[in-house]
Formats: C-alpha cells, structure tokens, sequence
C-alpha cells in the first residue's frame, strides 16, 4: 500500500513562469535577444531577465513585458544558462536570483507509491492542484498521478537501464513541487556531489494544471499525457545531473525529450517541436531555443541504430568530456565517429512526412518533411552556392534528376570552406530501389571528386553535403557536376585516340588506371579492362563503330 503523507506546512508564496516563445515575434525572450544583439544590455543583463522571463515575469522591465504568452516544454535551459554564467550578473541580480530559484513553500507533500518522491503541492491558492479525487483515496488524482509516472521513471533509468541515482540534498526523497508555471517543468541545479565529476543535486518544479497545454496521443487525454512526458523529461535531467551538470544544453535537451518517448511512447507531445528542427535542416544540431527539442531525433536514430545502452554510455563518457567528445567515445566500440555517423543521419532525416518509409523511423510518417535547399532540372550541372549555407553539424538537400540524352559517369565537384570538417553523401532512387552513398573522400581543404557511374540507371538523386563539425554557421561551397562518357579513360571528357594510348600504357606499361573510375576504360562493358577494349576503341574511333556502353552484370 502506498505510504501518503498529507499536511499542512505553511503559507505557500507561489510565481508564476512566462516564457514567450522565442520564435513569436514580439515575445519577452525575442525583445530581450534584440536588446542584447543591439547593444542595449549586458550579457548578464541577458541572462538575468530571461530567467525572469520564465520564472517572476511581473518583475520584468516595461520594455520587454509581453501579452504573448506560450507555454515552453522545458524552463531548464534558461535556469542552467544562468547559473553557468552567474558571474556575469551584477550582485544585486545573484540575491534576486537566488530568490527565484530558491525552493517554493507548499501545504501539502505526497509520498510517491515506491517512496522516491516527495511531491509538495497546493490545495487552495494560485498553485492549488484540481482536487478531483475518483479514487476516494483523499489524495488529489493529479498529484497520485505525478507519483506514479515519477516511480516509472525512476525505475526505468535506475533500475532497468542501470542510471546513477542523482545526489541527495539530504534525505531519502527527490522533491517535486507543483506549482503554476509557463512551463511543462524545470528541473533546478542546487548543490555540487562528492564525485570526482561534476555531479549536482536538483529539485523540480512540474505545472500544477497543465490546462490548455499542447495536444498529444496519450489516449487518457492531453493532461495526464502531459504529465506522463514531463516526470520523465525533467526526472532524466536529474539523473543527468548525476553525470554532468555543466553539460551542453542541447544533449541535455535532445536526450530528455527522447526519453519522454522511450518512457512513455504513446503520448509523442515531443511531435509538437519537430518542426523547429525539420523545417530548418541547414541549422546546427547543436543549436537553442526550440530547435533542442525538436533533436530528440538524433537521440532517437543512435537507439535505433546501435541500441539503448548507447545513450548511457554517452552520459558516462559526459562525465569527464563535453557532449561531441563523449559521443564519439560512445561510438567506438561500434568502428563509428561523430562524423562517420551523421551523414547517415542526415539520410534518415530525408525519409519522413511524405517521403517516409519503414527502414528508418518507425514513425517518419508523422514527422514534417525537410525542405529541399534547391531542385535542379537535370544532372549534369554547373557550379551552384547554397540557398542556405549550413551551420556546423548540419546539411543541405539538392535534388536532381538525369539527362536522359546522355549516359556516363556523372563526376560530382565539391569545394567547402576550409575552416570547417565536410562529408559528403548521396542519396540514388530507381524506382522503388533507394541506395545510401556515404564514402566521397574528402580532402582536408573540404574537396571532393567522387561519381556516379551508369547515371542513367537512376530516376533522380538527392546529393546531401554536410558540416560534420560542430562549429561555425552559414558555411559556403561551390558543388557541380560533370559528364564523363564510357570509354574516357583519361578523363578529357571526350572519348579519342589519347584514351586508346592511355589503356594500353595502363595495361602493358604499368601506367596509372582509368581517371575517375575504372569501369570508364572497359569500353566493351564486360567488366573487364583488357586488350579487347583497345580493339573496341579502335573501332569506335577510326572506324565508326559503336560507343563505348556501360557494364551492367
């Protein structure tokens, strides 16, 4: 039987959270990045009032007091930016600070079903929970209801996939506070462990209601599916906490919001922030605002692709490294790399919305479709720039189909600035059949000369160029292609009597093979470069015989 505990402890002085979304115009947080990029305020400044933004709004300055109000799904990127830069705010906003991220006084607290949680609520007041009570266990279902997701949480992370416990503030019970907020909940870093890394103690604070809050799947409704994904994000922050508390944000947001589907896979409110990632695949994976959530994905794709005891060991590495390092560390055991991985990514990127199908996401079908960065007639093609350079670890997709009055090897130019990392991939469609191409080489300047023999085999092609570092935005290339007919084994691009020289110095003089690609000099198409094809050269050249043709077992 559960243990509850219901009392009376105090007068409760709750606030209210109220972060407007970054991406709305004429929000709080957009008026206060404006005023930062202009010049108008400090860093700390920054910093300080978004964390009023989301946590005491009514004491925001005029000029950057809003009516647009939007729910956020998660308040602990603005609590964790501030903290980590607390230094840059002046010792008047460190007290108020404080105030706002001290721990709120509540009425009531209940023991979760398993005794992990000590949930500290409201009963009457701007914070009061409803009291609904079908149970007639005279405990509010909402806050029953909190314990119970909490519990499964806690056993899947703790007990089923062997998560480290985070660190006490003291007793045995990790506290959840329920109180009204803008937010789905926030998890706050409070005091630093007694491991060799750096691990912190937290506390979490969930919405009290979650009245008119995004819809989502869960077949019991929007609120309990929005209390199911909120226990399960915010409480994968605390066992974060027990890893690294001074992580990059992104990770932090990209592995919790996933979690939220590994815990609870029905409810998929994590849908509601796709597309500020999909919509957008030229920004970096590493990128804030909204765009975190929506990179739950990428958690997600490593799962799918290597298993769930990736992601812990990810989070193990991250208590020695910072987010890019230790998934690579992670990725080594399997012969993979951050940028050997995220081309592939990329690819499963592609597969969704209207395009999607079941080798990838189970459920791409429901996800937005990435926009193409340009659509080109026909390969081959001359030179182009990007519509939209890509940021660090992110891509464009360009799509093409084939000259049919031609057929050749299709040569592909590429030429990425310098001060970034490149890869560059391929997607080839016929009919039904799709090919993933991943190994162009790339040079260290970002240059490559990869192709595609026997284009014509293809209805279309999706080339896919990408930043495989995490640093820089708006990076420039220049990416064309070029024709190469069968039988151009030097690569002039014209077939004549110097590619007839060029095979037989490659078969009797120990020259070098055929430019490009080999197959280019087997012009008879048997697969085989030998003296055959310098007779079939002869012929073609001299002699009007048929054209070199392409190898097709």
């Amino acid at each position: 039987m559960a243990l509850m505990l219901f009392y009376l402890v105090g007068f409760h002085f709750g606030y209210a959270a109220n972060l407007p979304s970054a991406y709305k115009t004429g929000s709080s947080i957009m008026s206060i990045e404006k005023a930062f990029k202009e010049g108008k305020i400090s860093q700390g400044d920054k910093l300080f009032f978004k964390l009023q933004a989301i946590i005491a709004p009514r004491d925001l300055p005029a000029q950057f007091k809003s009516a647009v109000e939007e729910i956020i799904p998660c308040g602990t990127p603005i609590v964790m930016e501030a903290l980590n830069n607390w230094r840059l705010l002046s010792p008047d906003q460190q007290q108020k600070a404080t105030a706002y991220l001290a721990r709120p006084n509540s009425d009531a607290v209940y023991l979760s079903p398993e005794s992990h949680f000590a949930i500290h609520f409201d009963t009457v007041g701007y914070d009061a929970v409803p009291m609904e009570d079908l149970d007639f266990s005279g405990m509010p279902d909402y806050v029953e209801r909190i314990g119970l997701y909490a519990d499964s949480s806690y056993q899947y992370y703790h007990q089923d996939l062997g998560y480290l416990v985070p660190p006490s503030d003291g007793d045995r019970y990790y506290d959840i506070y329920l109180i009204k907020i803008s937010a789905y909940g926030v998890t706050i870093r409070e005091y630093a462990g007694d491991s060799s890394w750096n691990d912190y103690s937290s506390y979490i604070q969930i919405n009290n209601t979650f009245l008119d809050f995004p819809p989502n799947d869960d077949p019991e409704g929007d609120v309990i599916g929005a209390q199911k994904v909120t226990c399960a994000h915010e409480y994968y922050h605390a066992a974060q906490l027990a890893y690294d508390g001074l992580e990059d944000l992104w990770w932090m947001e990209s592995s919790a919001t996933a979690f939220e589907e590994f815990t609870f896979s029905a409810v998929n409110d994590n849908y509601n922030y796709l597309p500020f990632f999909y919509d957008y695949p030229d920004t970096s994976l590493t990128a804030n605002g909204y765009h975190m959530y929506g990179t739950f994905v990428w958690t997600l794709f490593l799962e799918e692709k290597f298993g769930q005891s990736i992601i812990h060991s990810i989070w193990n590495h991250c208590r020695f490294d910072s987010s890019i390092p230790a998934i690579d560390s992670a990725l080594l055991p399997y012969g993979k790399s951050m940028e050997t991985t995220f081309p592939e990514f990329e690819s499963w990127n592609y597969f969704t919305g209207s395009r999607s199908d079941t080798a990838r996401y189970d459920s791409g079908a429901y996800y937005p479709t990435a926009p193409l960065d340009r659509v080109i007639p026909s390969y081959p093609f001359s030179p182009i720039s990007p519509v939209n350079p890509p940021d660090g670890l992110s891509c464009n997709y360009i799509k093409s189909y084939p000259d049919t009055s031609l057929n050749g090897y299709l040569r592909i130019d590429f030429d990425g600035a310098n001060t970034v990392e490149w890869a560059f991939a391929y997607l080839t469609f016929a009919g039904a059949a799709i090919s993933f191409v991943d190994n162009c080489p790339m040079d260290f300047e970002g240059r490559t000369s990869c192709g595609i023999y026997d284009f014509l085999l293809y209805d279309s092609v999706v080339f896919i160029p990408l930043v495989v570092s995490p640093w820089l935005d708006d990076n420039q290339y220049t990416f064309g292609t070029t024709f190469i007919p069968f039988g151009d084994a030097n690569g002039s691009g014209v077939v004549n009597a110097q590619d007839i020289t060029y095979v037989i110095n490659f078969l009797y003089k120990h020259g070098p093979s055929p430019v490009n690609n080999y197959l280019l000099g087997d012009a008879d198409c048997n697969g085989i470069v030998n003296i055959l094809d310098i007779s079939y050269l002869i012929k073609f050249v001299y002699k009007g015989g048929n054209p070199p043709c392409p190898y097709r077992p």
